[in-house]
């Protein structure tokens, strides 16, 4: 996939693709600083893996990848959590791969559904344990 924007600065492509002001850079400056120290305390990632982002960035334009066929449709939080229609998380309710809306790379959503499963069934789990 080529990317629809490309930019020098996290700042300029923030702008670009309509993200909101300081969010791209912060979180890019998060994920850099970890990764110049070989860890990913966030999502885990491996350390291999790891390396920082700089400048020119590029970013996907995702917005139609899914449209031809449903996948899913729960919307879902960063931990699992299924979201009520006004956007709160309905107390005790999870989901995780094609239960939940996902992304499909070139209209095939085979491969991404093992992602979708595993990573957020992972992090359903963590919040089930944890909010018991």
């Amino acid at each position: 996939m080529r990317p629809a924007w490309v930019c020098e600065t996290a700042s300029e492509l923030a702008a670009e693709t309509g993200l909101p002001p300081g969010a791209l850079e912060a979180t890019l400056k998060v994920y850099n600083r970890h990764a110049e120290e070989g860890r990913d305390p966030l999502l885990h990632k491996a350390a291999r893996r790891l390396r920082p982002l700089r400048g020119p960035l590029g970013a996907v334009d995702l917005r139609s990848m899914t449209s031809g066929f449903a996948l899913g449709g729960l919307t879902t939080g960063t931990d699992a959590e299924v979201l009520h229609v006004d956007g709160e998380p309905i107390p005790g309710l999870y989901a995780a791969g094609r239960a939940t809306a996902g992304i499909a790379a070139w209209g095939d959503a085979s491969g991404a559904s093992l992602g979708d499963g595993s990573f957020f069934g992972r992090r359903a789990g963590r919040s089930v344990a944890l909010n018991r």
